[in-house]
C-alpha cells in the first residue's frame, strides 16, 4: 500500500519525567527522513500478529477520531492523554515516544489515523566537550532514549479508518496491579478485537497435533498438512475456515475432523476472520514453506509446491523406525557462507 501522509505529531512519554511532554506543533513532513520513518512504521503495523475490529461509534475514541481532520493537533493531544491515563498505572510499561499520524492510502482516499508507540532503547554515542584546560575531549556516553530504526516495527500501535471506524491493532501485555494483561484493546480502544492470524494459527496447530496424536498421525505430517491448509485458505479465501482445514489435515477420517472442529471451538477459535491485503501477502509468504529439523541436525526449508511433489522430495519410513529423506532431481547445489 502507498501511504500519503497528511499530518503527524510526536509526543514524548518519558516516565521518569512524569506527565508526557505534549507537542503543540506537528512534524515537518517536507523532511524525507521523517516521511520515510513514519511510512515504514505504518506499513509494518500490518502483520500476522495484528488484531482487527471496529470501534463502537459512540465510544470516546471514536468521537475523538472524527475531529482529527478539523483539529489534528488537539485530537492527538487528547488521544495521548487518554492513553497515558491507563499506561501510567502499569508497573513495568517503559518510556516511549508516541507518533500520531493522519494519512491516506493510495487505493483509498479515506483518512486513517495511526497511533504508534516506539519504546526507548539504550544506545551509545559520542560527546564532544572541552576540559578545564580548553582541550577538546571526545567521550563515549550512554543514551537511554534511542528510538528503533525505520525498518523496525512500532512496539505497539493501531490504525483506524476514520470513515467506518474499522481498525488494525497490535498490542503487548504489561503489568497492572500485579497482573500481566493487554490494555490497548480493553481500556483504550474499548472494543474487543477479533484474534490475529498468529493467534488463530496457534490454536489450529495445537488442536491438530492433539487430534493427530489421538489417531496416531505423526506430528511431521500434521504440521505439514496444517501449513498447506493455511496456505490454501489464505490464497483462496483471505481467511481461515476450520471445516476446510479439518478436511485437508484429516482427509479420510470424519471422526478426527469432527473432534478437531470441536477442539478449536473449545480453545476460543473465531472462524473466518477476514484479513487485509497486506496480512494476506505476509501469510502467503510465511506459510508457503515447510521448515524441517531432522534429529541428526540437518535443517531444510522446502517450498510448499516442492514438498508436495514426490518426484522432488520423499520421506521413507524404514523398518527400524527411522526415516530417510530423499531429495531428487536436483540440477545444482550452491554453497553459501
Amino acid at each position: 500500500m502507498e501511504i500519503r501522509l497528511k499530518q503527524a505529531i510526536l509526543h514524548v512519554v518519558d516516565r521518569k519525567l512524569g506527565d508526557p511532554v505534549i507537542s503543540q506543533v506537528g512534524l515537518d513532513l517536507t523532511n524525507t527522513y521523517i516521511r520515510d520513518y513514519l511510512t515504514k512504521k505504518i506499513e509494518k503495523l500490518s502483520s500476522e500478529k495484528v488484531k482487527t475490529g471496529t470501534l463502537i461509534p459512540t465510544s470516546p475514541l471514536a468521537e475523538l477520531i472524527k475531529t482529527g481532520k478539523q483539529d489534528f493537533t488537539n485530537m492527538s493531544q487528547q488521544m495521548v492523554e487518554k492513553w497515558y491515563e491507563i499506561y501510567q498505572t502499569s508497573e513495568d510499561a517503559p518510556s516511549a515516544d508516541v507518533f500520531v499520524v493522519l494519512y491516506e492510502q493510495e487505493q483509498n482516499v479515506t483518512l486513517h489515523t495511526a497511533f504508534l508507540k516506539v519504546n526507548y532503547h539504550q544506545g551509545y554515542t559520542h560527546l564532544v566537550s572541552a576540559n578545564d584546560e580548553g582541550l577538546l575531549a571526545n567521550e563515549l556516553i550512554v543514551h537511554k532514549s534511542i528510538l528503533a530504526g525505520k525498518t523496525q516495527k512500532a512496539d505497539e500501535g493501531f490504525q483506524i479508518n476514520n470513515e467506518d471506524l474499522s481498525y488494525e491493532l497490535e498490542e503487548k501485555k504489561y503489568t497492572f496491579s500485579g497482573d500481566r494483561q493487554f490494555y490497548l484493546s480493553t481500556k483504550v480502544i474499548e472494543s474487543e478485537p477479533l484474534p490475529s492470524l498468529e493467534e488463530n494459527v496457534k490454536v489450529v496447530a495445537k488442536a491438530a497435533k492433539k487430534i493427530g496424536n489421538k489417531f496416531d498421525v505423526p506430528d511431521r505430517e500434521i504440521v505439514a498438512s496444517v501449513k498447506e491448509a493455511i496456505q490454501e485458505n489464505v490464497t483462496e479465501h483471505s481467511s481461515l475456515d476450520t471445516q476446510q482445514i479439518a478436511q485437508k489435515v484429516f482427509k479420510d477420517n470424519p471422526a478426527a475432523q469432527t473432534d478437531f472442529q470441536a477442539t478449536v471451538v473449545e480453545k476460543g477459535y473465531v472462524d473466518k476472520v477476514p484479513m487485509s491485503t497486506e496480512v494476506k501477502q505476509i501469510a502467503t509468504k510465511k506459510y508457503g514453506k515447510q521448515k524441517l529439523k531432522l534429529s541428526n541436525g540437518i535443517e531444510l526449508i522446502v517450498p510448499l509446491d516442492v514438498y508436495q511433489d514426490p518426484n522432488l522430495i520423499e520421506f521413507i519410513n524404514n523398518p527400524d523406525g527411522t526415516i530417510s529423506v530423499t531429495i531428487k532431481n536436483v540440477e545444482d547445489v550452491i554453497s553459501r557462507l
